[in-house]
C-alpha cells in the first residue's frame, strides 16, 4: 500500500516510507527523489528534515545554522562578545554552511572560507570569527552529535600585534596646550586626565564622584562602557590609581561643570549637550585628531594616551609593578611584554654602554680574532 527507501546516511541505515501506492509511475517518482538523495549525501548537502519533514528521524537532523543558534544561547559573555559571535555566524559561517549536517563539513572546506576570510580582514579578526565556530563544533563534540571536530587540527593564524606607539613628553605637553586653548575646558580636562592616570578610555568616561578617595587621593576604577554597554573592567579587577598633584587639579577644575550633578554620576561630560558622553568616539573625532593634525603631529589613535602615561613613567625610572598596578595590568609580564623598550632605555643607556665596550673595541676584536 505505500513506498519504503532505504539509504545509508553518516553511516546509519536510514528507512522512510513514502505515502505513495506503489504505481509504476510513483515508484519512477521514487526512483528519481532517490537519486537526488543519494547526489546531496555525495556532495555533503543533504537536509533530511527538508527531504523528509515527516520522519522521526528529521527531528534529530538539526542543521549547521540551528545548532549554531542554540549553542549562541547558552554562551555567558559581554554584550559586545556576543554582538561579535553571532555577527560571525550570521554573516560568515551560517551563510558557508547553511543548515548542512555537522559532520559532513570537512576541515578542507573550513580552511577554504578561513582563506578567503584573510583576503578581507586581519589575522587577529579572522582568529575572533573562528571562536565561535570552535565553540558550535566542541559543544556538538560533547553533545555527541560528532565524533570529531573538523577544526582539531586548524589553528590560528598568525599576526603581530601592534606595538605601543606613545608620544613624547614634548608632543604630550603640546597637545594639552592646544586643547586648553582652543576647546572647552572639559576637552582639556578630559585629555590631561587621560594621559596623567593611564585609563583605558572604556574606564574613564564612568568614572564617578564618588569613587575619588580626596584623603588618600585615588581613584577607584571599577567600571567601563563598551557600545554603550556598563561592564566591569578588562581584566574584572577594580584597582586604586594614585593622583598627583596635576590629577587632582584637573579635578578641581572638572567640579565647575559636573560636581553638584550628584556622587554617583560620571565626572567628565560632553560640553556640547552638557550630558554624559555616550561613547569614546566623539571625543576623538572632533578634538584629539584634528589637534594632531593641527599641530602636525604624526596621528596616532587617542588610546596611546595609556601607552604614554606607561612609557612616560617607565622612562623617569619609575617602579615597574607600582606601573603594572597603577595600569590594572594581572602582573608585570604585561608590562615587560609591551614595554621592554623603554624599561632598557630608562637606565640613560648604560647598558648599552656597557656592551658598546664590550664588543664596540676594535682592540678587543684584534685580540678575539688573534
Amino acid at each position: 500500500s505505500c513506498i519504503r527507501v532505504t539509504f545509508v546516511w553518516l553511516g546509519k541505515r536510514c528507512r522512510e516510507t513514502l505515502n505513495l501506492k506503489p504505481t509504476p509511475a510513483n515508484i519512477k517518482a521514487a526512483e528519481r527523489l532517490m537519486a537526488k538523495v543519494f547526489q546531496e549525501i555525495d556532495l555533503g548537502i543533504f537536509d533530511y528534515e527538508a527531504t523528509f519533514p515527516k520522519s522521526a528521524r528529521a527531528a534529530g537532523t538539526r542543521g549547521f545554522t540551528t545548532i549554531a543558534r542554540e549553542w549562541l544561547e547558552t554562551v555567558t559573555a559581554e554584550k559586545s562578545t556576543m554582538q561579535g559571535y553571532t555577527s560571525a555566524i550570521e554573516k560568515i559561517w551560517g551563510p558557508a554552511f547553511g543548515e548542512r549536517q555537522l559532520a559532513s563539513i570537512k576541515s578542507s572546506e573550513i580552511k577554504r572560507e578561513i582563506a578567503k576570510l584573510a583576503k578581507r580582514v586581519s589575522a587577529k579578526t579572522v582568529n575572533n570569527n573562528l571562536i565561535p565556530l570552535r565553540g558550535i563544533f566542541a559543544a556538538a563534540f560533547e553533545d555527541g552529535i560528532i565524533d570529531r571536530s573538523p577544526l582539531e587540527r586548524i589553528r590560528n593564524l598568525s599576526h603581530q600585534a601592534p606595538m605601543p606607539d606613545p608620544f613624547d613628553r614634548e608632543e604630550m605637553e603640546r597637545i594639552l596646550a592646544y586643547l586648553r586653548d582652543q576647546y572647552s575646558q572639559q576637552v582639556w580636562n578630559w585629555y590631561e586626565f587621560a594621559f596623567g592616570t593611564g585609563m583605558r578610555p572604556s574606564e574613564q568616561i564612568v568614572i564617578q564622584w564618588s569613587d575619588i578617595d580626596w584623603k588618600r587621593r585615588t581613584i577607584r576604577v571599577q567600571r567601563a562602557r563598551v557600545r554603550h554597554v556598563l561592564k566591569s573592567t578588562k581584566t574584572r579587577m577594580a584597582r586604586d590609581i594614585d593622583l598627583t598633584s596635576r590629577m587632582i587639579a584637573v579635578l578641581q577644575r572638572q567640579k565647575v561643570h559636573s560636581f553638584m550633578r550628584g556622587a554617583d554620576t560620571p565626572i567628565f561630560i560632553n560640553p556640547v549637550t552638557n550630558t554624559p558622553w555616550p561613547d569614546v568616539q566623539d571625543q576623538r573625532k572632533l578634538y584629539f585628531h584634528p589637534a594632531l593634525r593641527a599641530l602636525g603631529i604624526r596621528s596616532r589613535d587617542a588610546y596611546q594616551t595609556r601607552h604614554t602615561y606607561a612609557t612616560t613613567a617607565l622612562m623617569a625610572g619609575v617602579n615597574p609593578a607600582y606601573i603594572s598596578r597603577q595600569l590594572g595590568h594581572r602582573n608585570t609580564a604585561m608590562l615587560f611584554k609591551h614595554y621592554s623598550k623603554w624599561i632598557d632605555g630608562a637606565d640613560g643607556g648604560r647598558e648599552a654602554a656597557k656592551l658598546d665596550v664590550l664588543y664596540g673595541s676594535t682592540e678587543y676584536s684584534a685580540e678575539a680574532a688573534r
